[in-house]
């Protein structure tokens, strides 16, 4: 374990300002070195206060290399976990890996580009979870867009094991709470004529995070606002990649469960798509994953992409 590691284990361990000597002696290294390492880890953006008796982790809710090594020894699926304090987005990491044929969970404790759906900004404050998973995938490429509502299914199963809150989907990428977006999907593909080569699932969830006080196009809130108390970040994490791992491996089984989960199935709502907006009843899935709305007209439209607003 690296010296930052250690000394950040340490911090976040101690509810007490801990001094350079004991920090030294407990990690038997010279009190120059601690300095030294406190100085490199404040430069990457660590919140830890220097005082005169000491050093103090201001937020312990942070992630430690070996708490992500403990889910990547049980994963399936992903070979290696990376772990950044501060990214653009972990979209792009990912994308990174992925052109290297590498099956890895990207995460990061804040994004300053985060981005969801068509481009538009994703909040990615600390305290959030901001993941990708990059997916070297034998899957069909017609079935690749399932993946959407995989980790749609993921993310709220977790979510209703770690708090017992009622998380709910939202088509096509939202996971609700109370009616309330608490968590978002982002999908993107390379593929050749009829292959896929590899898919990057980003996932965003409003954990213990602050919320910024503009509007959003969804009403947003945090899990912790919802529960009333701190969330563990890391059993939420663990949760979900063994709910995403297990649906991963009965693909065709992810649209059923999707339908029983859905908040948007028999609602009224109105979809916006590039070229059009429609309103209606959503009624179903089909097979191919569309959304089927029936129009006021009786017209039973199949929509593959959009913005989905709830009327009532």
């Amino acid at each position: 374990m690296a010296i930052e590691d250690k000394v950040l284990k340490l911090l976040r361990a101690s509810s007490n300002i801990l001094s350079g000597e004991i920090l030294a002696k407990e990690l038997k290294v010279s009190r120059v070195a601690i300095w030294k390492t406190v100085n490199r880890l404040k430069e990457r953006g660590y919140p830890i206060q220097i005082r005169k008796r000491g050093y103090f982790l201001e937020n312990k809710d942070i992630f430690l290399k070996e708490d992500l090594e403990d889910i990547t020894v049980k994963s399936k699926i992903f070979d290696n976990f990376v772990y950044l304090w501060k990214t653009n987005s972990t979209m792009d990491v990912a994308r990174a890996l992925a052109e290297e044929g590498k099956n890895v969970i990207v995460l990061a404790e804040c994004q300053t580009q985060g981005r969801g759906r068509l481009g538009r900004k994703w909040e990615s404050p600390l305290g959030g979870l901001w993941l990708t998973l990059s997916l070297k995938s034998s899957i069909p490429l017609k079935k690749s867009f399932f993946l959407t509502y995989l980790a749609s299914v993921a993310t709220a199963k977790a979510i209703r094991e770690v708090t017992n809150l009622s998380a709910k989907v939202k088509w096509p990428n939202d996971v609700l709470v109370m009616g309330k977006k608490v968590a978002g999907i982002l999908l993107e593909i390379k593929a050749e004529v009829d292959a896929l080569i590899y898919a990057l699932v980003g996932i965003g969830i409003n954990v213990n995070n602050a919320l910024s006080e503009k509007p959003y196009l969804i009403p947003a809130a945090s899990l912790k606002d919802l529960v009333g108390t701190p969330v563990s970040r890391k059993e939420l994490l663990e949760k979900l990649i063994i709910e995403f791992e297990s649906l991963y491996e009965n693909l065709d089984g992810v649209l059923q469960e999707w339908k029983a989960l859905s908040e948007t199935l028999g609602r009224q709502v109105k979809v916006r798509t590039l070229q059009e907006s429609i309103e209606g009843v959503a009624l179903d899935l089909n097979e191919d994953g569309a959304l089927l709305v029936k129009t006021k007209e009786g017209t039973i439209k199949a929509i593959f992409s959009g913005d989905c607003y709830h009327l009532r």
